[in-house]
């Protein structure tokens, strides 16, 4: 289908989740769950694309009756709920996770890790530097151990430290940074402050809904992009066709084409007359 006032067929929208299709509830919105279902009818695929894990997103997707693939973890991971199967995977060398454990600690901070594992999510020290309501909000599959264990043990996708002053995270920003990580530090919309997350090199939204378009036989030409925070930066400037979410970062707001509602303003609907 060809999108808005441009040329491109559009086969594939990758969205973003929180903020984008739904809100703090993390319900998605009957109009937005029709308009999924209208975009599958023209043959419009839908993947989702979240910083969230699959353990939070499936029930989500399950509650408002919608199977789709979906990269999680900012890119770290690929699963097609559909069918269950994993199309993505990346995970950091255990010589670079030690390393980027360090830098952390080298910043006086310990980190949140997501591992790979059938019964915990992510790990913490025992004094982990995340804010409390971050370390509620990651529920029962987080369990402290000894991160210098943890990280050359388990396969590891992301590091992360969410709501807490910036100037606490800017050291290992930049250490981490400098490594050839994948570092997004960005104000924190869940928890005040500031977060930062840290994936392998390369790693990113964009990565993932790549590997997706690989394996379903479409181009980045053929791709329209929606979300509202800096981790969407990267898949935003890949896709032909780039949407903000109203209220989104400063930087998303200027890197777009087009810009819809919020989730409670029920604007992702829109995208159907977006994409004709």
């Amino acid at each position: 289908m060809s999108a808005g006032d441009t040329d491109a067929v559009i086969r594939l929208v990758a969205t973003d989740l929180d903020g984008t299709l739904w809100g703090a509830d993390l319900t998605v919105p009957v109009q937005h769950s029709r308009a999924i279902g209208e975009l599958a009818r023209r043959g419009v695929a839908v993947l989702a694309a979240t910083s969230r894990r699959a353990r939070v997103v499936r029930p989500c997707l399950d509650r408002a009756g919608l199977s789709l693939p979906a990269v999680l973890l900012d890119g770290a991971v690929g699963v097609d709920f559909r069918t269950g199967a994993r199309f993505h995977q990346a995970i950091f060398d255990p010589q670079d996770a030690a390393a980027a454990l360090e830098a952390f600690r080298s910043s006086g901070l310990e980190p949140c890790v997501y591992v790979d594992d059938c019964d915990v999510d992510v790990v913490v020290s025992e004094t982990p530097s995340t804010c409390a309501d971050h370390l509620a909000a990651l529920g029962s599959l987080v369990r402290a151990e000894d991160l210098s264990v943890s990280v050359v043990a388990r396969p590891v996708y992301a590091f992360s430290v969410a709501g807490i002053e910036r100037h606490r995270l800017e050291p290992a920003a930049e250490l981490l940074s400098s490594s050839g990580a994948q570092v997004v530090l960005f104000a924190e919309p869940r928890f005040g402050g500031f977060s930062l997350t840290v994936n392998p090199s390369g790693v990113s939204k964009w990565s993932g809904v790549h590997a997706f378009c690989r394996r379903a036989g479409i181009s980045a030409s053929e791709v329209l992009a929606v979300g509202d925070g800096d981790n969407d930066l990267p898949m935003l400037a890949q896709a032909a066709i780039a949407v903000a979410v109203r209220g989104g970062s400063d930087r998303v707001l200027a890197a777009t084409d087009h810009v819809i509602d919020p989730p409670n303003k029920h604007g992702w609907a829109a995208l159907v007359d977006l994409v004709r």
